[in-house]
């Protein structure tokens, strides 16, 4: 996984974490709104009407507030939630507070002693507070200005508007202040630390996701997926029906012997990497490299009802691509390679074999053991492919397209009376 796909993914997840933030505050917004809209509307219906201005101010921030609240679950919903959304978003927070609020002041109610007393002050505490869930620093510092202006022009306004009314000391203005300062430290805080864990579990993620890639390169990706999505590893294995095919370079040990190291490995990884390419092509999986030669199996970790077929085509495909690879090899004035090919279907142990100290998921069985010996006897018989009997019938009762094959006759096998095999036709 390179630097600048880890740069993505941990984008990706902030950018996750900051919508549903913005999604919580929306809806908390909403209900809020709401609740107040409930309670001011059916006294507040009769004074619309005769245009209280006081009653369309409040009744008009609360809807504000609520047509946003659905906007920002909207923008939340399709991941739309950008800086300057976030930023409109605490301002409307302000706008509906400080309105209801204001409104309060320059209309006061018959028991009305002073903002600083009234119950609906905590909505600012809160507004700042809500504006961490955002995991916005910067919105959060936005938060804290904006209500500071405001509270600061709420106190002015109560000692303008009324002065005979109030009866809150300047110790319980230090209290709101003291308030105000600790809603904006746990905000910011709520914005800082929320974040650096989400970027911490991201990074925890991409450093997973790389775990998974780097071990899928030396088993397999599905056998990987596998072990790491394991809550424990065990030894043990089950018994499945799968296809299994073995190939291997005809002639290449000895022709290895005139290549230096370097030339050896550029060579058989090149083979290997077009060969792999045309196995994995049909879904199957490279269970390990054993020399120059490659043992794969077609239904394990999961099984699938026409695994045989996909190693029959996976044979074939590899016959083609080595016919393309050996068309480069000429062009680079390289000798041409041939390859033996064994494939045969049937039930077999797969699972953990090793120790607990090291451990290998591989599968084992006599089906493992007729398909490596179909590939060593493609050497006696002269020809590219051999497939038994039983894998031919699996593949065609599986009703999918196969390659052309012919039947070759009856062999002898070790660990066998006699085999019945096809090739390539």
């Amino acid at each position: 996984m390179d630097v600048e796909h880890s740069e993505r993914l941990l984008e990706g997840f902030l950018h996750t974490a900051q919508q549903r933030g913005e999604a919580s505050v929306a809806r908390a917004r909403l209900v809020a709104c709401l609740a107040f809209m409930a309670m001011h509307l059916p006294l507040r219906a009769h004074l619309l009407t005769v245009g209280d201005l006081k009653s369309w101010l409040m009744i008009g921030g609360l809807t504000i507030g609520i047509g946003f609240s659905l906007l920002g679950l909207r923008w939340s919903a399709a991941g739309t939630v950008t800086q300057r959304r976030l930023d409109l978003s605490v301002a409307i927070d302000a706008l509906v507070v400080y309105v209801t609020l204001g409104a309060g002041v320059v209309w006061p109610h018959a028991s009305y002693v002073g903002v600083v007393r009234e119950p609906e002050l905590a909505i600012v505490y809160l507004a700042i507070v809500g504006a961490g869930i955002r995991l916005s620093r910067r919105g959060a510092l936005f938060a804290a200005l904006l209500h500071g202006v405001g509270l600061v022009v709420l106190v002015t306004m109560d000692e303008l508007h009324n002065p005979q009314r109030l009866i809150y000391t300047a110790m319980e203005l230090v209290f709101v202040a003291a308030f105000f300062a600790v809603a904006a430290m746990i905000g910011h805080s709520v914005a800082t630390r929320t974040r650096a864990l989400v970027l911490q579990g991201a990074h925890a993620a991409v450093l997973a996701e790389r775990a998974r890639q780097r071990l899928g390169v030396y088993v397999s990706e599905e056998v990987a997926s596998t072990a790491m999505d394991s809550s424990e590893l065990a030894l043990g294995g089950s018994n499945k029906k799968a296809a299994v095919l073995f190939s291997d370079l005809r002639g290449f040990t000895r022709y290895a012997e005139g290549l230096t190291p370097e030339r050896l490995v550029e060579e058989l990884n090149a083979y290997l990497h077009d060969m792999v390419a045309e196995i994995r092509a049909e879904g199957g999986v490279v269970d390990k490299y054993i020399g120059d030669a490659i043992m794969a199996v077609f239904g394990v970790p999961s099984g699938r009802p026409d695994d045989a077929a996909r190693a029959l085509r996976a044979a074939d495909r590899m016959r083609v691509a080595l016919i393309r690879h050996n068309s480069d090899r000429e062009a680079r004035g390289l000798p041409p390679l041939a390859h033996g090919v064994g494939v045969h279907y049937g039930p077999m142990v797969a699972g953990n074999i090793g120790t607990s100290e090291r451990m290998q998921y591989t599968v084992i069985g006599d089906a493992v053991n007729l398909a490596s010996r179909l590939e060593s006897a493609t050497k006696d018989t002269h020809v590219e492919l051999l497939v038994s009997d039983t894998a031919v019938q699996a593949a065609l009762a599986a009703g999918v397209p196969l390659p052309a094959l012919k039947v070759h006759g009856t062999i002898a096998v070790r660990g066998h009376a006699e085999v019945l095999v096809h090739t390539l036709a």
